[in-house]
């Protein structure tokens, strides 16, 4: 005879700590070891994706080949490992180089420039043993004859170099296109090649950044101070004295009081006193000791970092002598 309803066993419902054992962790462990395969996979296939990349660009399929530049500068940008390969470099700067000899699309032309200036070395040679010069491809990006958006882009993978070498890149050929671009007649162009202009060691810069003190633009006028501050060069005095003067400066300031109007005057005053705290460390402090009275007034600003910058240049700025303000 069978058991009757009343004798059979009684039955626990299982508890969440065996289910989490069941279920769950084995669940964990095997999305784990999908995101590792993955994550590998990934890094052991970059090299040849980025390869591919350079082989779609050189195919016949304009917007292939434009879309393709797009994604291999925003691939070199986000992977340091790319952005130091010098085999990747000259073959873009000789891409580069071809494409700046065609008519076309110039989006293709803008992402190459952009893909040169994401690299964190200027070291390369081409696959022939050829020298691969990026400055040289990127200088020629900045000529008349280029579209606009293709030259400013050039000015700002320039600027992206030159910073990276903390103003000890000497090169003549690309300080001498940017110096042209700099005189351009669009302020845009202007304001970028300016900028990048700041950042090279050559003195031969000098001369360019001189005539853009007095730009029609303001943009363009603060960044050959803020260029020549690094110089402790007091050809900038007057520039400087507008920059440092919250009055002045939200005379010029279409924002006026605004939130963002304080914003754009916070940063040009930080710009402009670290530029002045650079010099002084460099053993050029006459520019900075000519404003001592301007940034001792800033140590009273309403802005706490403007202050903190104007005090840490107080304190290493060298007493001031017979200098005769020019």
């Amino acid at each position: 005879m069978g058991n009757s309803p009343d004798e059979l066993p009684f039955v626990e419902p299982p508890t969440s700590g065996f289910i989490i054992q069941l279920f769950v962790i084995p669940a964990v462990i095997v999305a784990v070891v999908i995101v590792v395969w993955l994550l590998f996979g990934r890094l052991a296939g970059g090299e040849r994706n980025a390869m591919d990349y350079v082989e779609t660009i050189r195919s016949e399929n304009e917007n292939r080949r434009w879309r393709a530049a797009h994604e291999l500068a925003s691939l070199i940008g986000n992977d340091a490992r790319l952005a130091r390969d010098p085999e990747l470099l000259g073959k873009l700067t000789e891409l580069l180089s071809e494409e700046l000899g065609k008519e076309g699309n110039p989006r293709l032309k803008v992402y190459l420039v952009v893909a040169l200036g994401a690299f964190q070395t200027l070291d390369t040679r081409s696959t022939a043993g050829r020298l691969a010069d990026p400055l040289a491809a990127l200088a020629g990006a900045l000529s008349a004859k280029q579209p606009l958006e293709v030259r400013m882009a050039a000015a700002e993978s320039l600027a992206k170099h030159a910073a990276r070498s903390r103003g000890t890149l000497d090169h003549p050929e690309a300080a001498r296109a940017l110096a042209e671009a700099s005189d351009d007649a669009e302020p845009e162009l202007r304001k970028r090649a300016t900028y990048a202009l700041g950042f090279f060691g050559s003195d031969s810069i000098v001369e360019a950044l001189h005539r853009r003190l007095g730009d029609d633009d303001r943009e363009v006028r603060y960044n050959a101070a803020i260029a020549l501050g690094r110089r402790g060069d007091p050809a900038a005095l007057q520039v400087f004295r507008v920059m440092l003067s919250p009055d002045e400066l939200r005379q010029v300031n279409p924002a006026k009081r605004t939130a963002e109007g304080e914003n754009q005057i916070e940063q040009i005053q930080l710009s402009a006193l670290q530029a002045l705290q650079e010099s002084v460390h460099d053993g050029r402090p006459t520019l900075a000791q000519l404003l001592q009275r301007e940034v001792t007034s800033l140590t009273h600003s309403n802005l706490a970092s403007v202050r903190i910058e104007a005090e840490a240049l107080l304190k290493i700025l060298p007493p001031l002598r017979s200098i005769p303000e020019s």
